[in-house]
């Protein structure tokens, strides 16, 4: 190896490092797109990431000088290349898929947040702030409504 081949190795870890940037953040952008829409563009990420290891491993063993040199940087051009297609890919079809339609999932998350919310609400408007937990039946009762509701003795007494 000579000072041409640095350069080309410290240029391949560069393009390695900005691939390994672009995987995450796809990454962070498929999570966002949710199940099951996103599960087939996981699948795809996941085995970019195993290619990117390889990609890694190569160059390590070329920095080591394992094995020929110009076979080892012609796959790993190789493979980069098949890299940068495949995050392209994956690129523009999460761009698609986060701009489409909400999953079915969303919509009844977002119908069981409604009802929760609507069922919340009556219940303030029927209680009022009071909370529930540890207070007595006959809180904010007089003792007519007790006797009429909950068939107390009525002997005349208040």
């Amino acid at each position: 190896m000579n000072m041409n081949d640095d350069r080309a190795n410290e240029l391949l870890a560069t393009k390695i490092a900005e691939a390994e940037a672009r995987i995450e953040k796809l990454e962070v952008e498929i999570d966002a797109i949710g199940q099951p829409a996103a599960s087939e563009l996981k699948r795809r990420l996941e085995a970019l990431k195993v290619e990117e290891r390889a990609l890694k491993r190569n160059l390590a063993e070329v920095r080591e000088g394992k094995g020929a040199y110009e076979s080892r940087m012609a796959k790993i051009e190789t493979l980069m290349r098949h890299i940068e297609r495949e995050e392209s890919s994956v690129e523009h079809e999460a761009a698609f898929l986060s701009q489409s339609n909400p999953s079915t999932m969303i919509v009844a998350a977002e119908a069981g947040a409604k009802v929760v919310n609507a069922v919340t609400r009556g219940v303030k408007k029927i209680v009022g702030d009071h909370p529930f937990e540890k207070s007595s039946v006959f809180v904010n009762h007089s003792h007519e409504t007790l006797v009429k509701q909950y068939g107390l003795k009525d002997d005349g007494e208040k």
